[in-house]
């Protein structure tokens, strides 16, 4: 089951806390928390409802939901001959851009820090750490070879794995737990 269609998620927190991602207008983010909160709720979607919630003229909300569907925000599909308003895309495609600036943040923090561009192999080295390891455990594993003038990727590799192994966490490395002269690279 996808993460946004389980039962303990609030969807239209995740909408408000990602707004700056989402590139929406104010009116379109009105529309898409409305549809979720009737979606939610079991409430049958019409144009009328939309308009007679939002305030909104008809033509208005049809262009609003021409552009959902345009960016594949919002899908529109008949169940039982009731029109269903889906913005599962909403969700699907954001991940992506959320993963994708974290990338790039932590791409232009390497960069920074080995004073260089990375090379395509080192992006995919960093793209596979994020897929499984927390981004601020990366960047501490980062503060420490730079502490220690051994910025290279093998030996934030090691550091990674070493922390990994033990199940060292950034609470702990913060709370002092964990003291960077206990560990060997």
């Amino acid at each position: 089951m996808k993460w946004y269609k389980q039962k303990y998620v609030n969807r239209r927190d995740w909408i408000l806390d990602n707004l700056e991602f989402l590139g929406l207008s104010e009116k379109e983010i009105v529309v898409v928390l409305l549809i979720d909160f009737f979606n939610s709720n079991h409430i049958n979607i019409t144009i009328d409802l939309l308009c007679k919630k939002t305030g909104f003229e008809e033509n208005e909300i049809n262009k609003i939901l021409s552009v959902l569907f345009a960016k594949k925000f919002l899908q529109i599909e008949a169940r039982n001959n009731v029109p269903c308003f889906i913005l599962d895309g909403l969700f699907e495609l954001e991940v992506e851009v959320i993963e994708s600036e974290l990338d790039n943040s932590l791409f232009n923090l390497f960069e920074k820090e080995f004073k260089r561009p990375l090379t395509q192999k080192e992006m995919e080295t960093i793209s596979d750490w994020v897929k499984t390891i927390d981004s601020k455990l990366i960047i501490e594993a980062l503060k420490q070879a730079s502490m220690y003038k051994k910025v290279k990727l093998s030996y934030i590799d090691k550091i990674l794995k070493n922390w990994v192994n033990n199940n060292v966490t950034i609470s702990m490395i913060q709370e002092g737990k964990v003291f960077w002269q206990q560990m060997k690279y």
